[in-house]
């Protein structure tokens, strides 16, 4: 947590999980920045997941306060994981972060399972953009890659999402976002097959809140303000 203005820092963290374990690992990163300078967390973290072994990590990020100084969390998450092994993302990103570029990287050997679910929401002049490039190597291994974000205001957001089939393997990804007064978001899905018996699909839908759910709200007695939340939070939950 940083609660000070003018501060930069970078953290690295390695963890190492041997075989046939099943582990937890939450992590929070906040700024809270009253003054007038850039305060900025960025994270590096790799995981080295042994053969069998399933790991849960749920990171998520925060930012708060009054100044004009900019809150800025940029981190990099890597993944190698061994035989067997399974990996499940969630990162969460909600509210006050002013720029963020996640950048994921995983490999994955035999039998290997990569899960993330990706929750965003960004307002005001806000930028966040993500990056995912996912290595699937060996015979068996799979990803599951899914985001879903709001970009309200004139926030802008970008999703750069690459999965790499380098062997008998499959991979799905998904990219679902809704748009509100002048955001801007730009998907970008790139799928490689490197094997014939590659199996990799995607999806993708960017889009504005349906006016009949809103009327559909509103004739149970909400306030339009209080239709699209209910919306928004049902979407992102």
């Amino acid at each position: 947590m940083l609660s000070a203005s003018g501060i930069k820092e970078t953290v690295y963290n390695d963890f190492f999980i041997g075989d046939d374990c099943d582990v937890l690992i939450v992590a929070g990163c906040g700024i809270d920045n009253c003054g007038t300078q850039d305060s900025e967390h960025d994270g590096i973290h790799r995981f080295f997941v042994g053969k069998n072994s399933k790991i849960r990590y749920v990171e998520k990020h925060y930012g708060s306060g009054d100044g004009s100084g900019k809150r800025i969390l940029d981190p990099v998450t890597e993944l190698y994981l061994d035989e067997g092994s399974t990996a499940e993302l969630e990162m969460v990103q909600i509210k006050g972060v002013d720029s963020t570029q996640r950048t994921t990287k995983a490999e994955l050997k035999k039998d290997a399972k990569l899960i993330v679910h990706e929750r965003l929401m960004t307002h005001g002049e806000q930028q966040a953009i993500s990056v995912y490039k996912v290595d699937l190597n060996e015979e068996g291994s799979s990803a599951d890659v899914v985001s879903r974000s709001v970009a309200r205001d004139s926030s802008y957001q970008k999703l750069d999402l690459c999965v790499n089939g380098n062997a008998p393997c499959s991979g799905h990804t998904e990219c679902d976002s809704i748009i509100m007064d002048n955001g801007r978001i730009l998907a970008v899905p790139s799928l490689e097959a490197n094997d014939i018996d590659a199996a990799l699909v995607h999806e993708a839908a960017i889009g504005k809140i349906a006016g009949d759910q809103l009327i559909k709200l509103m004739t149970l007695g909400l306030t339009e303000a209080e239709a699209e939340e209910q919306i928004i939070n049902g979407f992102l939950k």
